[in-house]
């Protein structure tokens, strides 16, 4: 029997690692059309589609420009520490979608570019709500159940229309909170 250089797994790894992704995949999936809602005849489609559109970048930008215009010097550095964990979040998701190429479940028209982001792992909406959920409840510590809930309601949404996979706005909102969570530490926990 002849030795497999050290660099490549064996015909068994390589079988378990496929087995393994499939199961998870399969999974995925399966929870993911549970939550999936229709447009003809359910009503939770207008609340998803209004979801859905509550994480599109632009809406968050603007109210971070807002904030940096309006705010006293606290909130000015909340926010700018906000818009950077957004931008390393946004860095690290279309990163990672690129590289791993995971196609969404459905084509939809309106709710992302075809030509620069048909990928669908890990979930841009997510990682922009993890970090607006988690820089929301630092700023404003009395409404935080709103950031966090309006966070949940976006991802929620994008899985509810078949523009991602459950297992996509999962990781997503795990990177924006990770990295909100980090950039807070680095910048010494105050704001």
């Amino acid at each position: 029997m002849s030795e497999q250089p050290p660099h490549l797994p064996l015909p068994s790894q390589q079988t378990d690692r496929r087995t393994w992704r499939s199961r998870i995949g399969a999974w995925d999936r399966a929870r993911s059309a549970r939550l999936v809602v229709t447009r003809h005849g359910d009503a939770r489609y207008g609340l998803a589609w209004l979801g859905a559109h509550l994480g599109d970048g632009y809406l968050w930008f603007t109210l971070a420009a807002l904030g940096l215009w309006l705010g006293d010097d606290p909130l000015r550095r909340g926010v700018l520490l906000w818009i950077i964990s957004m931008a390393v979040g946004g860095s690290l998701t279309t990163s990672s979608k690129f590289i791993l190429r995971r196609q969404r479940p459905q084509e939809q028209h309106g709710f992302y570019s075809v030509k620069y982001d048909r990928h669908s792992f890990p979930s841009g909406h997510a990682t922009r709500m993890g970090a607006v959920a988690t820089w929301g409840a630092i700023l404003f510590p009395g409404y935080a159940w709103v950031f966090i809930g309006v966070s949940l309601w976006t991802a929620w949404s994008r899985v509810a229309l078949s523009v991602h996979y459950l297992l996509d706005v999962v990781i997503g909102l795990t990177i924006g909170v990770a990295t909100s969570l980090l950039i807070f530490a680095v910048t010494g926990g105050r704001v």
